[in-house]
């Protein structure tokens, strides 16, 4: 048989009192842990409402750059087209302004004459040949055919006839008409032509200067000399480069077309002395 032991009143109370001891402790544990839950959701609430707030100013600081930004492009596009339409009224202003001043040296200018097409120089007098020196070429200011000795290397405008552009005129119109450097006399100017360039010599008496509107020469009569002048003058045109390069070219052309027909030969004579030299030589027969 089992015996149970009894327990004293004061036993019992003891136990008692430590259960509600343990209940206590738990409540409280409970009770903490509720805080502690609660104070979590407080934080994770304040923290939500902090990133809402700084969601709401970074979309407040995209849409004022997108307001900056259509602000600026619709400047520059305003600021575009403000030029294009300074540039086209400028150009249209231009077109009037060059058409008007056409229009008026059309009406002011006198129509210029037809090149004449003959068949020596007016200036020296030579025969225009097929040579680059002695082609003919037209003064845009007497109209007449002039070789390329006798053209100014400098180009002048002429505006009797409408031509603001510079253009191609001889010396003799370059020194007495259009050089408006310094105002000449006759004789200054034609001592300048001779000093120049140019010389007398070049110049036979049955070719007489240029008509001009403004002045009038009249030349003094002089034995022509039997040869040219010992003063060597420095030449007024170069050669064009196209026809050297030609030249040049078919010089190379030439000099290889030999180089390789000197090698094939000597390529020949070698191997055809190798060809000898590897044929197999015959032994005699042994004598008897």
């Amino acid at each position: 048989m089992l015996f149970h032991l009894t327990r004293t009143k004061a036993e019992k109370a003891q136990r008692r009192l430590l259960k509600e001891l343990e209940r206590e402790a738990k409540a409280q544990c409970k009770d903490a842990a509720k805080e502690h839950k609660a104070q979590e959701a407080l934080v994770k609430q304040q923290q939500k409402a902090v990133k809402k707030q700084q969601k709401a100013v970074k979309k407040q600081q995209k849409a004022i750059q997108r307001q900056q930004k259509e602000a600026l492009k619709s400047h520059k596009k305003a600021v575009q087209v403000a030029k294009k339409a300074a540039k086209r009224r400028t150009r249209v202003a231009q077109k009037t302004a060059k058409e008007q001043h056409r229009r008026a040296r059309f009406h002011s200018t006198v129509t210029a004459p037809a090149f004449a097409k003959s068949t020596s120089c007016f200036v020296c007098g030579k025969t225009f040949t097929r040579s680059l020196s002695r082609r003919r070429h037209h003064c845009r200011q007497c109209r007449e055919s002039c070789c390329l000795h006798c053209m100014s290397p400098t180009r002048r405008p002429v505006p009797f006839y409408g031509l603001d552009k510079p253009q191609k005129v001889c010396v003799v119109c370059d020194t007495l008409v259009l050089n408006e450097e310094r105002p000449r006399e006759p004789v200054e100017a034609l001592a300048a032509l001779a000093a120049a360039n140019r010389t007398t010599s070049r110049r036979p008496h049955s070719a007489p200067l240029p008509p001009t509107d403004t002045v009038t020469v009249a030349m003094p009569l002089t034995r022509r000399g039997h040869g040219r002048s010992k003063s060597k003058s420095s030449s007024l045109w170069t050669l064009p480069i196209r026809p050297l390069l030609k030249k040049k070219k078919s010089a190379e052309q030439l000099r290889n077309r030999t180089m390789d027909f000197n090698l094939q030969n000597d390529k020949h004579m070698v191997f055809s002395g190798r060809s000898i030299e590897l044929q197999p030589q015959t032994m005699a027969p042994p004598m008897p």
